[in-house]
């Protein structure tokens, strides 16, 4: 009985210990990662309200932004349930200044393929390898990398072509971009999308990172200025 006893005590002990790692403190390298993620929503947030200010509602970055702003409550809640202190917006609150908008309703669908496609590098390469010590973070980040690829990404990719299946007016501004499948396959071989790269990849440094988030060009992607 003793022993029965013993043994009930320490699966406890053990199960106390794991709920506390799971709720806890988030490692220096796992917490920015989740801060990098949340200012990478935010950014994109903040492009599209301006695109949809400067080319109206009835285009597609009107779905993308509510798709963005469910994901960043998803990082918010992770940061809340971390204990990590959540920041705002800092294009929203005038801290940063967006960058300036593409010059056609074309090419912002444009830069947006190309901003997703390096968004995913970004989650593959640099910010799921440094979380994969956490599976709430984890889970949440391939969610949000599973949204960019079959979500926005095919989005982007149809209205760069033409096709929003919106309006005339996208379909037109669309068609002036007859090279949307070669503006995605380069951009996929930039960031290097596909290649091994996954949460078990080695983090051999942080260049891939930075330059991935260099590649993401005008404002009509997700790159931060």
């Amino acid at each position: 009985m003793k022993s029965f006893t013993k043994t009930l005590a320490v699966l406890a002990t053990g199960v106390a210990f794991a709920a506390s790692a799971q709720a806890g403190s988030l490692s220096d390298e796992a917490e920015a990662a989740v801060l990098e993620a949340l200012m990478d929503e935010y950014h994109a947030a903040a492009v599209y309200a301006a695109l949809i200010d400067e080319y109206g509602p009835n285009t597609a970055f009107s779905n993308i932004l509510a798709a963005e702003k469910k994901h960043s409550d998803a990082l918010i809640r992770l940061l809340a349930k971390h204990d990590v202190a959540i920041p705002t917006n800092p294009w929203l609150d005038g801290t940063r200044a967006l960058e300036p908008l593409p010059a056609t309703l074309a090419e912002a669908y444009a830069a947006g393929v190309v901003g997703e496609i390096t968004n995913m590098a970004l989650y593959e390469r640099e910010l799921l390898p440094a979380v994969a010590d956490y599976p709430d973070v984890t889970r949440v980040f391939n969610n949000l990398m599973a949204a960019s690829q079959t979500r926005h990404l095919p989005t982007f990719e149809s209205c760069a072509a033409g096709d929003c299946g919106g309006g005339r007016a996208e379909r037109s501004a669309g068609s002036q971009v007859g090279s949307s499948p070669k503006v995605a396959s380069s951009a996929r071989e930039r960031a290097g999308v596909g290649k091994g790269a996954g949460p078990n990849a080695k983090r051999d440094g942080k260049g891939k990172g930075r330059k991935a988030k260099e590649q993401k060009g005008k404002a009509g992607g997700r790159g931060k200025s």
